[in-house]
C-alpha cells in the first residue's frame, strides 16, 4: 500500500551502524545513540542523511569513499542520501586538522575543482540514487543579521576551546575569523536543509555536532550524526593525498595497483572493510586471524583489482598490471632506476638498503647490468620493465 514504511532487514541495519563507524571510549560514534539511530532507520519512512564535501581540490579519494559507502548502505535500506558540495565553505577552508591558515580559494578555483565531482561520486553512488545540494544556495544569500541571529545561542568559549584552535592560540599562530566561523557555517547547512542526519569522518565530529545543536535549537529537530573511521597509515596518522599515500578515484589503473602494493601489510583488513563492499567472509579468507594477512601479496593484488573495478571498470584490470617500460638495456641498474627517482644517490641508497629487486632477486651491486625484458621492483610499489 502506498505510503507504508518499507520493510528493512535487521542485519543490513546492523552492518550499516558498525562496519564503518568509529568508537570512542567504548561507545559508537553515533548521536544521540546507536539504539536511537537503529530505531529511526528501521521505523521511519525516509530519512535524508547528508555528506558534505568541500571542493578544495579536484579529486575524491579513499577517505571520501568511506562515508559514500555508508550512504550507499543507507540507500540500500530505502533512505535518501544527500550530497552537499560546499562551494561556499570551500572558499574559506575547513580548519580541521590544520596547524596553519589555509590559503583562500576563489570562486573560479572552486568551480574548476568540482567539475568532475559528480562523475567521481557516481563510481560509488548510482546516478539518481541521491540528491545534490550546493551550500552557496543558502550561505551566499544570508545577511549578517540573519547569520548572527542563527548562531546567537552558540557559546564562543566552546569554539575557542576547540583543540585545534587552542593549539594555534598557544603557539601564537594566526587564526582567521572565517576559519573560526567555519563550524557554524557547516552547522547551518543542516538547518537550511532541515536534514535528518549527517555522516562524515570522525575528524568532522565537532562540526557535525555543531549542526546537530543548531538544528535542535532553531528547528526543534533531533539530527542523527554518524562519524566514520578515518583511513590511517602505518604510522597511525591519517593518510593524506598531499603525501602521495592515498588512492584518488581519478588515479590511473596502474597507479592504483602501485599504491595498494605499497600499503603496509597491517592495514589491509581495515582498508578492505572501510573502502570496499566486499563481504566479511572474503576479508576473513584473505586475512585469517593473525595481525597480518596469510599472503599479503595476494591480498593486495585482489584489493587492487577491486579498486580498479570500482573506479575504472573490469576492462581496466589488464592495463593496471602493465609495468612501466623504461629504456636501459645494457646499462647499470643504478642508472635505470635513477631515471624515475630524484638522483643516482637516491638509487644507490635504495640498493644499499636491499630495496631493489631484479627478476625477483634482491640486488645491491650498483654496477649490476640489466638487459631487455628484466623486471625491476623499486621499493614496495614501483614496477619497471627494461626495453
Amino acid at each position: 500500500m502506498f505510503g507504508l514504511t518499507p520493510k528493512r532487514d535487521d542485519a543490513q541495519i546492523e552492518e550499516l551502524l558498525t562496519r564503518r563507524i568509529g568508537q570512542f571510549e567504548g561507545r559508537p560514534n553515533i548521536w544521540p545513540s546507536k539504539e536511537e539511530a537503529r530505531k529511526r532507520i528501521k521505523e521511519e519512512k525516509s530519512l535524508r542523511v547528508y555528506l558534505g564535501i568541500d571542493p578544495t581540490g579536484p579529486d575524491l579519494h579513499l577517505g571520501h569513499i568511506i562515508p559514500l559507502l555508508f550512504l550507499k548502505q543507507l540507500s540500500d535500506v530505502k533512505h535518501r542520501p544527500v550530497l552537499v558540495i560546499g562551494d561556499f565553505t570551500a572558499q574559506i577552508g575547513d580548519p580541521t586538522g590544520k596547524s596553519e591558515t589555509r590559503k583562500p580559494l576563489s570562486k573560479e578555483d572552486v568551480k574548476k575543482n568540482m567539475e568532475t565531482y559528480l562523475e567521481q561520486v557516481y563510481k560509488v553512488l548510482p546516478k539518481g540514487s541521491f540528491d545534490v545540494e550546493y551550500n552557496s544556495t543558502w550561505l551566499s544569500k544570508m545577511t549578517v543579521g540573519k547569520f548572527l541571529q542563527a548562531v546567537s545561542n552558540v557559546s564562543a568559549l566552546e569554539l575557542m576551546t576547540r583543540s585545534m584552535f587552542k593549539e594555534r592560540q598557544d603557539k601564537g599562530a594566526f587564526l582567521g575569523v572565517p576559519e573560526f566561523l567555519y563550524p557554524l557555517m557547516q552547522g547551518y547547512d543542516s538547518v537550511a536543509m532541515e536534514i535528518d542526519g549527517e555522516v562524515g569522518g570522525n575528524d568532522q565530529t565537532f562540526n557535525m555536532l555543531m549542526g546537530r545543536d543548531l538544528e535542535r535549537k532553531l528547528l526543534g529537530k533531533e539530527k542523527l550524526v554518524f562519524a566514520t573511521k578515518l583511513l590511517v597509515g602505518a604510522g597511525g596518522k591519517k593518510m593524506s593525498k598531499s603525501e602521495g599515500e592515498i588512492i584518488a578515484v581519478s588515479d590511473e589503473p596502474a597507479e592504483i595497483r602501485r599504491k595498494v602494493l605499497a600499503f603496509d601489510d597491517g592495514m589491509l583488513r581495515e582498508v578492505a572493510e572501510l573502502c570496499t563492499e566486499k563481504p566479511s567472509s572474503w576479508i576473513d579468507a584473505h586475512h585469517g586471524t593473525g595481525e597480518t594477512p596469510k599472503d599479503p601479496r595476494a591480498f593486495k593484488e585482489d584489493l587492487a583489482d577491486e579498486f580498479v573495478r570500482m573506479f575504472h571498470g573490469e576492462n581496466a584490470l589488464g592495463e593496471s598490471r602493465k609495468e612501466k617500460e623504461v629504456s636501459g638495456a645494457g646499462q647499470t641498474v643504478t642508472t635505470v632506476i635513477a631515471g624515475i627517482l630524484s638522483s643516482k644517490s637516491e638509487a644507490k641508497s635504495l640498493l644499499d638498503q636491499g630495496a631493489i629487486e631484479v627478476n625477483g632477486v634482491i640486488v645491491k651491486e650498483w654496477n649490476h647490468e640489466v638487459k631487455s625484458g628484466d623486471k625491476i621492483q623499486v621499493g614496495k610499489g614501483k614496477f619497471l620493465k627494461v626495453k
